[in-house]
């Protein structure tokens, strides 16, 4: 992110040697997609705790995603990712799925996230390794994978040593908290996302 606009707001005039001092700090920034190419690959949640709202929200949230980084790489809403980023998706319940892979139609990834529906147990271990294959290790496009969850495993090996691969390999993850039919396990998105 490249700053555009700072602040800086002191609300006293003066200060004695024992007093404190209270700074406000206001950051505007814009992203610098535009010339950094990134490949990014989102990771969605479709296990059958994700039914009803949580899932619609997910899609939701996943396509105003694509919407803003297809505004963000060229200055222009026109259908396509620009400036030699792409964007994924891996789907996951019991095992993963490749639903789109590192592609620049805006139609296609909404396509793809559109279609996926709720059902079986939350694999993480699986997305986060069939994430990572996505992403070609030749190319000098930075890494980003953004998995919508609710961080709630039931099945397949640990996930966090495999997020740590991941990340290992110079991928950055985030994680984006969805609060699930078995809520919303905050601790777990935090082992594996990217700090800070």
């Amino acid at each position: 992110m490249g700053v555009t606009n700072s602040n800086k707001v002191i609300n006293v005039s003066q200060i004695s040697c024992d007093g404190s001092l209270r700074v406000t700090l206001t950051l505007t920034a814009a992203p610098d997609i535009s010339s950094n190419p990134t490949d990014i690959v989102l990771v969605l949640d479709r296990s059958g705790s994700m039914t009803g709202a949580p899932l619609e929200s997910m899609k939701l949230g996943a396509k105003t995603f694509i919407d803003i980084i297809d505004e963000a790489t060229d200055s222009a809403s026109d259908g396509q990712i620009g400036s030699g980023s792409r964007i994924g998706v891996v789907s996951f319940s019991n095992t993963a799925t490749v639903n789109a892979g590192l592609i620049t139609s805006v139609a296609d990834l909404k396509s793809a996230v559109e279609g996926l529906t709720a059902g079986g147990t939350t694999n993480h271990a699986d997305a986060f390794a069939k994430a990572a294959q996505l992403f070609d290790p030749a190319s000098s496009n930075d890494k980003v994978m953004v998995m919508f969850t609710d961080g709630n495993t039931t099945s397949g090996p640990l996930p966090a040593p495999v997020a740590a691969a991941a990340r290992a390999q110079g991928i950055v993850i985030y994680c984006i908290g969805l609060i699930g039919s078995d809520g919303l396990d905050v601790d777990a998105l935090n082992d594996w996302a990217t700090d800070p």
